[in-house]
């Protein structure tokens, strides 16, 4: 399995800086020039979409070169890590990367509340009776979103987010996200648009990467987005890109691993393929060893400091809870396995590991001029 590391010069972060420095927002983190130079053309509307878990892989594989998200993809970029929906998304929204927004995986452990929380839901991973009573990430992972800073820096800039159905009014299918962002641009002077869709994530989760439902949902989404670009205006650029891959995976029980669990202070968090562990006092070596003994093929093992010292999570200042969200060790998948933390359902694919599959996205851009 080949491995790759975050570009934080050249991902998905570094595209939403590309964005707040062509509307004159300040920005501390590179841009991208292939970017640049195409928004330097100038445009009073930008459409910015993100289709979760369309992987470079998908769009070269089951996609062919005239279609559109396959002809108009520019170049492969990196996610940031983790390369999965909670740290990737979020590093977009905020062009920021992990480490200084805080948002690092699916499950974070908030020592205050002693929660493991499932981030975008404010549900307790492991206990799903358990009422949170407070909204913890928007207690402790708030950050200004990139709309709000354009529209901050350019007032006659309308703003707008358009997401599936599990917010309020919400659009039922990508096609409909589409036909709202379109009488956007066609209906205002100047506009900025982010579009977030589920898909190919959800039928990869459920039935692998190259599966006939993955092939036919990338053909319904390229269906979709050929319909955008045949209708934008003159003055609108498309801008589409993926928080991450994925890749096949298959699954080891980790609860079943008695010996391993009983070192443990508390249950794993962030993401089956970058798991974090906290350690009981006196067996930090006694769980490195048998950890290694048992996963090293399968699995990378860093501490605390190695983790934070490899720039993974990117570069900046820390988010104050970063300590206490990362335990004594981290380990990251380097083969096609996945641990499960749970018994409730199977997964054919999965991401938030190191291969190529999950980390590199494509880079897609279109407009007339």
């Amino acid at each position: 399995m080949k491995l790759v590391y975050p570009n934080y010069n050249e991902s998905i972060m570094n595209v939403s800086n590309s964005i707040l420095k062509y509307y004159g927002v300040k920005n501390k983190y590179t841009s991208i020039k292939i970017l640049d130079d195409e928004l330097n053309k100038g445009f009073n509307h930008v459409i910015y979409i993100l289709l979760d878990g369309m992987g470079a892989n998908l769009v070269n594989n089951l996609l062919t070169k005239k279609d559109a998200l396959s002809k108009y993809m520019k170049k492969e970029i990196t996610s940031v890590f983790p390369p999965t929906t909670v740290a990737a998304t979020d590093a977009v929204l905020s062009a920021l990367p992990p480490i200084v927004n805080g948002h690092l995986g699916w499950i974070q452990y908030f020592k205050k509340e002693d929660v493991n929380l499932v981030v975008f839901q404010n549900t307790d991973y492991y206990d799903t009776n358990r009422v949170i009573k407070e909204d913890l990430r928007n207690k402790y992972l708030s950050f200004e979103r990139l709309g709000d800073m354009i529209h901050k820096k350019n007032p006659d800039v309308i703003t707008t987010e358009f997401f599936p159905s599990f917010i309020e009014n919400g659009s039922e299918s990508f096609k409909q996200e589409i036909e709202r962002v379109l009488l956007k641009t066609h209906n205002t002077d100047k506009s900025f648009n982010y579009l977030y869709w589920v898909e190919p994530d959800l039928v990869e989760h459920k039935t692998g990467i190259y599966s006939k439902e993955t092939k036919e949902v990338m053909n319904n989404l390229n269906t979709d987005f050929t319909e955008l670009i045949e209708n934008i205006t003159d003055d609108t650029i498309v801008i589409c890109i993926a928080d991450h891959g994925l890749t096949d995976v298959e699954e080891i029980n980790l609860l079943e691993n008695k010996k391993l669990y009983s070192m443990l202070k508390r249950s794993p968090s962030i993401e089956p393929r970058a798991i974090n562990f906290f350690v009981k006092d006196g067996y930090l070596e006694s769980f490195k060893e048998l950890f290694n003994e048992d996963y090293s093929k399968y699995y990378k093992l860093y501490t605390k400091q190695e983790i934070l010292d490899s720039k993974y999570f990117g570069e900046g200042i820390p988010h104050k809870l970063v300590d206490s969200f990362l335990g004594d060790y981290i380990c990251l998948a380097i083969d096609k396995f996945m641990f499960s933390l749970n018994s409730e359902k199977g997964y054919k694919a999965h991401h938030a590991g190191m291969s190529s599959d999950e980390m590199m996205v494509p880079l897609i851009l279109y407009s007339k001029k």
